[in-house]
């Protein structure tokens, strides 16, 4: 009964995670930021809850530390400018 509690969460924060990784290897900053944000409120909200099992506690909460670390220098300031920008 419970195991379809915890896969739905699991989905949930899934889709979270999937939207940030594209987000990320697309370049998006303030989506890729935003969608973090969010996967950390929606982990913390469902293990307050108790709706996550050990191993997906452990999953999501390396996920979140190593995004985190990737993220911290990442703004608008950090993007190379290309060859072609200096035509305009």
């Amino acid at each position: 009964m419970f195991s379809w509690f915890q896969k739905e969460t699991h989905s949930e924060l899934e889709q979270i995670l999937t939207r940030l990784h594209l987000n990320a290897e697309n370049n998006y900053r303030d989506a890729t930021k935003e969608d973090l944000e969010e996967l950390k409120e929606r982990y913390e909200a469902l293990l307050a809850a108790g709706k996550l099992n050990a191993k997906q506690i452990e999953h999501y909460r390396v996920k979140i530390t190593e995004y985190t670390g990737r993220l911290a220098n990442f703004s608008h300031k950090t993007q190379k400018v290309g060859k072609y920008s200096e035509k305009l």
